[in-house]
């Protein structure tokens, strides 16, 4: 079961939007993320957040239109995005993709980052995806595809990692990877699929979507 999420950073472009609203199960709007289907005239099933950067009137048409709204406290010891997170896992998804899920809010965007891993632990496959860039999490045995010549980073989240590679142009062979080291910034997908063994905890894959 996929979920789509779009959260309140930078809006993603219609394109993303309508890709990943056609192939979801169902789609949660993020609070102020409710300003974004209300001006596509789009209806995603929730709306989740304590709605203090959403338009109310927004709101109140998606909420006619048949959307529910999970109306949360505003003092609280999670993100609106967590607790969308959180939804969709205990809904069922297996498969969670967020958009506007970066911004200028560096500080949830590092939450948001998080929550990568906390889908992952609940057995769930879950993506960031913006306009430069496509992430999630990995741990033991991972392979993924993409675009020969495409750029991807490896990326040391919970600790040092060790790291085995194929089908990178610049190999990783029992490679350490330090949380305090850029080691693993800027390889390339050599041929597909890429092939990573990671142990001592999860990296953060950064694929680029653009010319890096």
């Amino acid at each position: 079961m996929k979920c789509l999420i779009v959260a309140g950073g930078v809006s993603p472009c219609k394109a993303d939007l309508y890709k990943h609203i056609n192939d979801a199960d169902f789609v949660i709007a993020v609070d102020g993320a409710a300003d974004i289907f209300d001006k596509y005239t789009l209806f995603p099933d929730y709306i989740i957040g304590d709605i203090d950067t959403a338009d109310i009137n927004s709101v109140s048409r998606l909420e006619t239109s048949g959307s529910s709204v999970i109306k949360l406290q505003r003092a609280k010891n999670e993100t609106d995005t967590e607790a969308a997170i959180n939804h969709a896992l205990q809904t069922g998804a297996q498969d969670i993709v967020i958009l506007g899920a970066t911004g200028r809010r560096m500080d949830h965007t590092l939450a948001n980052i998080a929550m990568l891993v906390r889908a992952v632990r609940a057995g769930a496959c879950c993506r960031i995806i913006d306009k430069y860039n496509e992430m999630w999490v990995a741990t033991g045995n991972h392979r993924f595809s993409g675009r020969i010549g495409q750029t991807v980073s490896i990326h040391p989240l919970t600790g040092d990692l060790l790291v085995n590679s194929k089908n990178l142009e610049y190999p990783l062979d029992d490679l350490k990877l330090c949380v305090d080291s850029s080691r693993g910034v800027s390889n390339v997908i050599e041929n597909n699929p890429v092939h990573l063994s990671i142990s001592g905890g999860f990296a953060l894959i950064v694929k680029i979507r653009g010319k890096a």
